[in-house]
Order: structure tokens, then sequence, then C-alpha cells
């Protein structure tokens, strides 16, 4: 044997000797012991003052301010009595069914956002935009709504026979009617700028989810405000005959935009896709509930927008025939002095005399370089910033995804109709 191979047997037997022994055992562990229990005691009767601490600041931050400003709408626009021993001026307090200047009523795409917002910044009026809860909202002076105009759209079934699929449907009007606000109420439509509480402040939170508070709530004011502006009542406490509606206005104007510029509008907000895109479910649900005459489901979106246009002007024309809307306007020529002396803002025998004043000292005491005495300029929503322009030959059948005959001219008849009512040139 030689020296090598005994040096590396000695290495392999202690090798072997060092794998028998194993690991050693790791000892139990220990039982905690009462000074440990204490300790954590102790730093759990911490954590829970620092916790309480944080939800307190959160409290403060965020839940405070919004407590503070409800308090404030409580106070002032409800309340108002309670606080005006501060300031004996203070306006009171505007009720469901108190008188307001003015209403204003425009489709959709006419430029109502701006004409509310000029008359609000420039003149200092309380107006609202699609919104006239006064509870809790400062919108004591008026609104400019699109869906308000449903006060001067008859009611299917019952003020006028519609035909369904090109028949008369004479079976029993008011099912007809009642179908026709379900439908409206179904579902929430963010994006048509409804919603029940832009009427009044109901039963329903505004935390609740769209239910049946909410959609009972919607048909018991559409039912309501619908063709509302077309009927008369008698009004005890004026010794007058005034409107059915809810909330009365003193001055009810229409707001005018060119026919053909208003439909540009509709596509480029409502198409999705483009001119050829379909047109989105919100606005079928509202143009076929308001106007079932036309079946908007099957037109194209220029189509649908075009007839939509006619059917809602149009009704806001005959409105104006039989003196249920006082005046109107077109908003590109209108300044907001224009349009506060056409709301009657001017007049003795306006609603709040404050308002009045306020306005004589702006439209009088200020020059024709103020911008309430400037025509009014889009800032607000501007949808279609160059994406659609469209002529008469576009409102032609064929065109654009259109499924009538090619050619067709009922469309762009109508439209050249309505824009020659309004006083724009048809050419």
């Amino acid at each position: 044997m030689t020296a090598e191979s005994s040096s590396n047997g000695a290495a392999r037997r202690r090798r072997s000797k060092k794998k028998s022994r194993g690991t050693p055992a790791e000892p139990a562990l220990a039982p905690p012991s009462r000074s440990d229990s204490k300790e954590r005691k102790k730093t759990a009767a911490k954590a829970a003052p620092a916790e309480i601490h944080k939800w307190i600041v959160i409290t403060a931050v965020i839940l405070m301010p919004y407590a503070l400003y409800n308090g404030y709408l409580y106070l002032f626009l409800q309340h108002p009595e309670l606080i005006s021993f501060l300031c004996p001026s203070i306006r009171p307090a505007v009720k469901l069914n108190d008188t307001r200047q003015l209403l204003i009523v425009g489709t959709i795409s006419s430029g109502t956002s701006q004409v509310a917002r000029d008359l609000k910044n420039n003149l200092g009026l309380e107006i609202g935009h699609e919104n006239a809860e006064a509870s809790w909202s400062f919108v004591r002076d008026g609104t400019v709504s699109w869906f308000h105009g449903i006060r001067y759209i008859r009611r299917p079934g019952i003020d006028v026979n519609v035909k369904i699929n090109g028949k008369t449907n004479n079976a029993g009007g008011e099912i007809i009617f009642l179908s026709q606000v379900k439908d409206l109420c179904r579902e929430l439509q963010p994006q048509m700028g409804f919603h029940p509480f832009m009427f009044r402040d109901g039963i329903c939170s505004l935390r609740q989810s769209w239910g049946d508070c909410w959609r009972d709530e919607c048909e018991d004011i559409v039912k309501q405000e619908w063709g509302c502006g077309l009927r008369r009542k008698e009004d005890k406490k004026l010794h007058q005959r005034r409107d059915d509606c809810e909330t009365p206005f003193h001055k009810v104007l229409h707001q005018e935009r060119h026919p053909l510029r208003t439909i540009e509008s509709l596509v480029a907000k409502f198409c999705i896709g483009g001119i050829q895109g379909n047109v989105q479910p919100s606005f079928l649900v509202f143009a076929n509930a308001l106007f079932p005459q036309h079946n908007f489901s099957e037109m194209s979106c220029t189509e649908a927008a075009g007839y939509y246009v006619y059917e809602y002007n149009n009704a806001m024309l005959k409105a104006r025939e039989l003196g249920r809307i006082d005046d109107h306007f077109q908003v590109e020529e209108a300044t907001p002095c224009q349009i506060a002396e056409a709301a009657g803002f001017l007049e003795s025998d306006s609603v709040y005399n404050p308002s009045r004043d306020r306005v004589l000292k702006v439209c009088n005491s200020q020059g024709s370089d103020s911008a309430a005495n400037q025509v009014m300029k889009s800032t607000e929503n501007r949808y279609n910033t160059g994406l659609v322009s469209l002529h008469w030959g576009d409102l032609l059948g064929g065109k654009h995804g259109s499924r009538k005959k090619a050619g067709d001219e009922d469309l762009q008849k109508r439209i050249r109709r309505l824009t020659q009512n309004l006083g724009y040139d048809a050419k």
C-alpha cells in the first residue's frame, strides 16, 4: 500500500465519522415569559391611540369640509332666516313651487352650457345648467337646459297619436305614454345630462345607485314634466292661469343654433367611430322615447342627429306659436345683456329686484367692449373642433351609412325648412 492510498483512506474515515455524528438538535423554544406578555400589551396599547388619531385626521381633512359645505348650503339656500340677523338683505329661500326668472330651452349641442356660464360669470346671476334644484344649488335666478324642453313636447299617445312601424297605434294612449316614460327611466344615462335631482330634492339619496327609488322618482317627474308647459291650470295664489309645471318660470326663451352646425356637433359627440359609426345607445334611448314617430335605431348617425334636431326645435316653435314660450334668440348673435333683457331681468316686475339691479348696473354702466355686451364665444364643451363639417348634400339618403334610397330628400327638406323657420339662411 502506498502512502498516497493510506492518506486517502484516513480522509474518508474522518468524513464518515462527521456524517455519523449528525446535526445537533435545535433547542426547544421556551414559553413566553410574563414580562414578554406585558411588553406586547403595552405595545398594543400604544398602537390603539395612534390608529384612532389617524382616523380623526382623515375625518378632519375629508369629512369636516364636506359637512361644513353642506351646512353652508343648508343655511343660505334653505333657511337663510336663521342668519338674517347677520345679513338683513340675505336672499330668501326659493322653494320648489316658487317662481324663478328665466328658463332657456335648446337642443343638445346648441350651446346651452356656454350661455349658462356667460349669464353667471358676466352678469353675476344664479343660473344653472341642466339644474333647477334650488335647495342645494345656487340656481335661484334660472336654468338653461335641453331636457326642460320636455315641457313643450306633446305626450305620445295622449296629446298626439303616434305611428309605430308606420301604423297608428290607438290601443290605449295612456299605455303608450307610460311605456315611453319607463324607457327613459329604466337606466341612468349620465351622458345625456339628465338626472331626476335636477328637478327637485326628492326622497332618494344621491349616494344611492340607480335602483327602484331613483327609477320611481324619475318616472314621477317625467310624467309630471312631459308636456306640462302646454297645459294650463288655475293658480289660486296668483289669481291667474299658468302652465301645469311643478316649478314655474317668469320667462321662457328658446335658444337657437343653425341646424347644420348643431347636427355636426351631435355627430362629433354621439357617433361612435365618426360620421360612419353607430349612434351611442344613450342617445337612442332618449330620441326613441321622446319622438317615437321615428325609429332612430335604424338610422345612420347623421340621420338620427338630424331628425332629433328637427323634432325638438319644431316642438319649441309650436310652443312659441301658442304663446307658451315667450321669446327666442340665435346663440351665434346674442350677448348676455340681450338675453337678460329678453328674459325680463330689466323689467320692474322681475322676480328678484337685487338681480335686476345687478344686471342693470352691468349692462348700462359698462361699455360695449365689456364681455356682457359682446357676442358670446364658444369655450365650453367644444366637441366638434374641426372633426365634422356637413353640407346639405350630406343629408341625402344613401350618405354616411344611410339605409334610405340614394338621393332621398326627406331629411334635407325638413332641415332646410327648419333652418328658414329659425331665421337662418338655408342656401
